[in-house]
C-alpha cells in the first residue's frame, strides 16, 4: 500500500510516497481504506516541525481521515462490520505511525466515528476537525446562545467556515472577518449576514470595533471566537459588550496580545484560550458535539466546503496549495 512520509524533516521536499506492507488489525482495531483525508494547518507545522509533536525520518503524515471498514480482527467481537462508512476522532491516534495520508491503516476502535449518511465517501474525512473545533469552541467553551453575535475572525479558513454555518444553526447571529473583498464575498455567499474586512494598517483593529458597534446598534459582540490573537485583541476587547466572552483558538499572530486587566475586570469580559482536545476529552461534550454535527449535516444546516481535491500521488501540489493559504474551504486528498 502507498504511504506518504518526510524523510527529512523540516524539508518539505523530502515529501515522498512509500509501499508499505498491508497491515492487519489486531483486536480491538480495524484496517480502513481511506477514502478521503482532510488537509489541515497541522499537516504543514508537523512536516516543519513547529507542531507540538514532532515527526522522524519515517514518520506518516496526515491528521484527519475517513474511509470504509476493511478487515476486522480475526479473533473478538466487534460493534463494526464490513463495509461501514467511518472517520476518525482527531487527535485519537499516533500520526507519526498512523497518519491518515495512506491507502489504508489500521486504527483503533474507539477513535472511529459513523460518518453522516447524507455526505459523499470523498466529503467524509474533510469535516471533524474543523466542525469539532468549531462546535466545542463556540457552544461549549464560548456558551453561544439563540440570538447572539458571535463575532468569527479569520473566517475563510475551514474552522472559520465551520463556525459560521454552526452559528447559524443554533440561531445566534456571525460576524465574519477577512482581508479583503474577494473573500468577503465567498464569505456572505456561505451564509455570513455580516462580513468585516480588515485592514493591514489597522493593527490594533480600531475600525473593526466601529464596524461590530455598528452592526450590533452600539451593544457590541457577545461572543468573539478568535483564530489571530496579537495587537489586535485590542479591538476584539474595545468590540465586546459588557459581560461578554473571548475565546482564543488559534496564533496566527504571535506577537504579545493587547488587552489591559483594567479593561477586562471594569467590562465583565471573560477571556479563555481553547484547543479541540478539551472538547474531545470530555466524553459527554463529545457525544454531544459529535451528535450534534451529524445531524447539521443530515437535516443539511451544515454543508462541506471543499476547495481542491487532489489525488495522493498529486500530493506536492495538495501541500503547496495549502502552503499559498489562499484557499477558501478545506482540501482534500482522495487515495
Amino acid at each position: 500500500m502507498k504511504t506518504l512520509v518526510i524523510a527529512s524533516p523540516p524539508d518539505l521536499d523530502s515529501l515522498k510516497l512509500t509501499e508499505q506492507d498491508m497491515p492487519e488489525p489486531n483486536q480491538g482495531q480495524i484496517r480502513l481504506k481511506i477514502s478521503s483525508i482532510g488537509l489541515n494547518r497541522g499537516d504543514l507545522l508537523f512536516c516543519q516541525n513547529r507542531y507540538f509533536i514532532k515527526p522522524d525520518s519515517s514518520s506518516r503524515l496526515g491528521f484527519e481521515a475517513a474511509g470504509i471498514v476493511d478487515a476486522l480482527p480475526s479473533e473478538g467481537s466487534s460493534k463494526f462490520k464490513l463495509g461501514d462508512r467511518v472517520a476518525l476522532r482527531p487527535m485519537s491516534f499516533d500520526v507519526g505511525m498512523q497518519g491518515t495520508l495512506a491507502e489504508y491503516g489500521i486504527y483503533e476502535e474507539a477513535s472511529l466515528i459513523r460518518s453522516p449518511d447524507s455526505l459523499p465517501d470523498e466529503h467524509c474525512g474533510a469535516i471533524w476537525m474543523a466542525y469539532l473545533t468549531a462546535w466545542g469552541g463556540m457552544v461549549e467553551c464560548g456558551e453561544l446562545k439563540q440570538g447572539e453575535y458571535v463575532v468569527i475572525t479569520a473566517a475563510s479558513s475551514s474552522v472559520g467556515i465551520a463556525a459560521i454555518q454552526i452559528a447559524n444553526m443554533v440561531g445566534a447571529k456571525p460576524i465574519a472577518t477577512t482581508t479583503n473583498e474577494e473573500k468577503a464575498a465567498k464569505l456572505r455567499q456561505l451564509g455570513a449576514p455580516h462580513v468585516i474586512i480588515q485592514k493591514k494598517e489597522d493593527e490594533k483593529n480600531l475600525d473593526y470595533a466601529d464596524q461590530v458597534l455598528a452592526i450590533t446598534g452600539g451593544a457590541g459582540s457577545d461572543l468573539v471566537f478568535d483564530a489571530v490573537a496579537g495587537p489586535g485583541s485590542h479591538g476584539l476587547v474595545k468590540a465586546s459588550r459588557r459581560g461578554g466572552r473571548i475565546v482564543i483558538q488559534g496564533m496566527l499572530d504571535r506577537r504579545p496580545m493587547d488587552i489591559h486587566a483594567g479593561v477586562l475586570m471594569k467590562r465583565l469580559l471573560t477571556l479563555k484560550g481553547y484547543t479541540v482536545d478539551q472538547t474531545l476529552e470530555d466524553a459527554i461534550q463529545r457525544e454531544n458535539a459529535i451528535n450534534a454535527i451529524r445531524d447539521g449535516f443530515d437535516n443539511g444546516k451544515l454543508e462541506a466546503i471543499i476547495s481542491e481535491s487532489f489525488p495522493l500521488q498529486d500530493f506536492k501540489n495538495a501541500f503547496t496549495t495549502l502552503q499559498a493559504n489562499k484557499h477558501i474551504g478545506k482540501i482534500i486528498v482522495t487515495p
